[in-house]
């Protein structure tokens, strides 16, 4: 079979100054047809005293207001944010609802879908999918990701109301024997659990590759499940307001944004100032390629890294961003010391006790005295004081925060098809 490395090596694999140039000739189309298409951009760039004249290059491009979900995208009708007529709308995706109470609309024009579908296809490369490969992709409903992972040549095993039910999906999984599964971190670990009551072996189904988005997720959860289930796993990174802006090649050391399609920067979310490579900050995605919807400057909410530029082993010349650390509204405070989710997540899963499902209880809304956790064990591990010592002696090592852990038997949490987890509970 005939090697298959990438879908557009023209612009995967373009010499760095080529796509900077990219960058800047869409950026100030973007930024033009924006102000002229979009009552929401023409009064935002008003307001802000800025002309798309203004605009001559990517350090010019980086001086534009933001843009941020609750206080523009929400906030605003989705009339003013259209860019083309309601009739030139053909898809219509929608955000999860989680921050603001609600699903927000995304629209898509056919050219949208179109494009779209070809970074899919990009990534399906990327990851090293095959034309035999049988992906398991109806964990997460995207049909956009459908169609270009059909694109690219991958059978999909897709979304319908029957695999709606855990059950019913990892027995489909099992019978059409999936090669590869796209799932978030924490449904997968639910489905494994689940697999395990009905009898299933992952291990022997004959996936080979999985690929996790919706969620951040650890190291030690990455080397745990590959050791566990014998597959390689990819990150996805997107929003449904800005499509699919990165994900892993198979060098596992970072995310590769598609610098032909978006420019991505790190701020701090706090000055907004861009960050420079190395820096923990907030991700902001500009997709330049969104017609009926345009985005720009649009702040995710997501912390991550921009990685120090060096060639990649596997030819590409893209640009990369660390893996998700998490939410920047999911930051822990205890005591001086600050951390996400996932931190958690790093040392429960280096604990094999530990199936790595848990909760964070919030006792206070500002800074916690003590990091308060519940912990699921493994099936058939007894909840004693000396596990419980134990991993409260690694929390406290590893995180410098004193925590104080709750042991629960496995089955406990509940495991529903949800995509994402409920990690952070508040008891205030």
């Amino acid at each position: 079979m005939k090697e298959r490395r990438y879908w557009q090596a023209e612009f995967e694999t373009a010499p760095v100054e080529r796509l900077k140039q990219i960058q800047d000739e869409k950026a100030r189309s973007l930024v033009k047809r924006a102000y002229e298409k979009t009552s929401f951009y023409r009064k935002k760039f008003d307001t802000a005293g800025v002309r798309p004249e203004d605009i001559k290059s990517l350090a010019d491009f980086h001086s534009l207001p933001l843009t941020r979900y609750l206080e523009d995208f929400v906030a605003t009708a989705a009339e003013e944010k259209l860019a083309i007529p309601k009739a030139k709308v053909v898809n219509i995706m929608s955000t999860s609802g989680t921050v603001s109470g609600s699903p927000q609309l995304a629209a898509l024009s056919e050219s949208d879908l179109d494009t779209w579908a070809m970074i899919i296809s990009r990534f399906a490369l990327m990851c090293g999918l095959e034309e035999e490969d049988i992906l398991a992709m109806f964990l997460i409903p995207f049909k956009i990701v459908e169609i270009g992972m059909e694109r690219a040549g991958v059978s999909v095993i897709p979304v319908t109301h029957v695999t709606t039910r855990m059950d019913n999906a990892i027995k489909l999984i099992n019978n059409a024997k999936a090669t590869a599964i796209l799932s978030s971190p924490s449904l997968l670990l639910a489905m494994r659990a689940r697999a395990q009551e009905l009898g299933i072996d992952y291990k022997k189904i004959g996936l080979r590759k999985a690929i996790l988005g919706g969620e951040s997720w650890s190291d030690s959860y990455r080397r745990r499940m590959a050791q566990e289930l014998g597959i390689e796993f990819y990150d996805l990174y997107g929003l449904a307001e800005v499509g699919h802006c990165a994900g892993e090649c198979g060098e596992g050391d970072g995310l590769h944004c598609w610098d032909d399609l978006f420019i991505v920067e790190i701020i701090d979310p706090e000055t907004e100032k861009v960050l420079p490579a190395g820096e923990l900050g907030e991700i902001v995605v500009t997709p330049l390629w969104r017609e009926a919807m345009p985005l720009i400057r649009y702040c995710t909410g997501d912390a991550a890294r921009l990685l120090e530029y060096k060639p990649c082993s596997c030819g590409r010349t893209l640009s990369k961003i660390s893996r998700i650390k998490g939410r920047i509204s999911t930051l822990i405070k205890v005591g001086k010391t600050k951390l996400f989710p996932i931190d958690v997540e790093e040392v429960l899963h280096s604990i094999p006790e530990l199936s790595g499902e848990y909760q964070i209880i919030l006792s206070h809304p500002e800074v916690q005295e003590m990091l308060e956790i519940k912990a699921e064990c493994n099936l058939g591990v007894e909840l004693t004081d000396m596990l419980q010592r134990k991993v409260e002696t690694q929390m406290e090592q590893s995180l410098g925060a004193k925590s104080k852990v709750s042991l629960v038997r496995c089955g406990q949490f509940p495991k529903g098809i949800d995509i994402k987890a409920q990690r952070i509970v508040k008891s205030f």
